[in-house]
């Protein structure tokens, strides 16, 4: 009788619902900054300054990510989720003193965006070295949950506050999450990584690594666009009151299709996963031009969140395959900062091709590239090698 995936020998099932928990913490502050660009918007920036903003937070993940990894193995796994959670929580706290658009607003989502570098890289390194090969998508796509909640929570409860009490009070309740997921790091005994001896002649990447960066980068654009966009974009031209809507949906459906096929990866195959879930974003951004978010709101949301549920563990195994034991934080650093440099191109390049032709016109252009990700994929497996 197969056995529970953390019943599994060899996995510390307290240090991995630790570190869940943690993470559910941490990512309950960063998630609830989806809600930033309604503030930019509201103190007077242009759509190409709400892309700025947003963008710096990955800017800061781009460069910090692949030296985090390699820091990792080599500092210790819990320094850097200390170091992550602190500077989390001192970021996003010092946004509740701006009333004005400044500089500060790009140099504390920079801040962010090293925050996340550190503690998620530490985070997603410690559930790669407890967890067996045959079950690493599993164990991603369980961990991970406990961020996909915080995507719909998070904001659908930050507007509650912002409507109550106002932006201030919503930025220190927001930092207040990392606070609580320092107490939890504090616990934590995570194990030792031993790094590969580079001094040895031996292989350590295996297969190509080159398609599924790309292929990460495009799903980084698609959610970096959606996310910074969408807010102001229903509010102000779709004629949506509320968007806290597209969040539960994205988070339920992320949650619903994680769970149900969270070992679809493990027994099918990578690839058998990430070209459907291409193919289920790119359906939900192309009912952002037709019907729109005031007629389509749920359905976006359900659509996406669900590609994305299927999609970043599915990624984030198919580069742990690529290489050696104890260099698996350098790799989780490459692949997470393709995404978010998606994240930054994605908001930066086309918050200015929104302001050339329109909202519909920019999802519609995003929408077509995880489609150019599946042909990448298609092209590349129909090929000799």
């Amino acid at each position: 009788m197969r056995r529970p995936l953390f019943l599994s020998p060899g996995i510390s099932r307290r240090d991995f619902w630790q570190a869940a928990a943690a993470n559910f913490l941490f990512f309950s502050n960063i998630s609830a900054f989806n809600l930033l660009p309604l503030y930019v918007k509201d103190l007077g920036g242009s759509v190409a300054r709400i892309g700025w903003i947003m963008g710096v937070y990955s800017l800061a993940a781009i460069i910090f990510q692949p030296l985090v990894g390699r820091w990792v193995e080599r500092f210790g796994i819990k320094r850097f989720l200390l170091l992550g959670g602190a500077t989390g929580f001192l970021a996003s706290a010092s946004f509740a003193f701006l009333t004005e658009l400044s500089p500060l607003f790009s140099l504390f989502r920079f801040l962010q965006g090293f925050g996340y570098s550190a503690f998620f890289i530490a985070n997603l390194t410690l559930i790669a070295e407890i967890a067996p090969a045959r079950h690493r998508a599993e164990a991603v796509a369980i961990f991970g949950i406990s961020g996909l909640v915080t995507m719909g929570a998070a904001p659908a409860l930050g507007e509650l506050v912002i409507q109550a009490y106002g932006y201030p009070t919503f930025f220190v309740s927001a930092s207040l999450f990392s606070l609580g997921g320092l107490l939890v790091v504090g616990a934590l005994k995570p194990p030792e990584v031993v790094p590969v001896d580079l001094n040895k002649r031996e292989k350590i990447l295996r297969g190509n690594i080159f398609l599924p960066l790309v292929i990460s980068g495009i799903f980084g654009i698609s959610i970096g666009t959606l996310f910074a966009f969408f807010p102001p974009f229903a509010k102000g031209v779709g004629g949506v009151e509320r968007v806290g809507g597209f969040y539960i949906a994205y988070a339920c459906s992320g949650i619903g299709l994680r769970l149900l096929g969270r070992r679809w990866a493990d027994k099918w195959g990578r690839w058998q996963v990430v070209i459907p879930a291409l193919l289920l974003y790119a359906l939900g951004l192309f009912l952002l031009v037709w019907p729109g978010p005031l007629e389509a709101q749920l359905w976006v949301g359900a659509l996406t969140g669900g590609a994305h549920g299927l999609l970043y563990p599915t990624l984030a195994a198919l580069h742990m395959d690529q290489v050696e034991p104890g260099r698996r934080g350098r790799m989780l650093g490459l692949f997470s900062g393709a995404i978010v440099l998606g994240n930054s191109v994605g908001p930066m390049t086309m918050g200015v091709v929104a302001e050339e032709i329109g909202y519909y016109g920019m999802f519609g252009l995003t929408g077509i590239l995880p489609l150019v990700g599946i042909f990448l994929i298609v092209y590349s497996r129909m090929r000799p090698h």
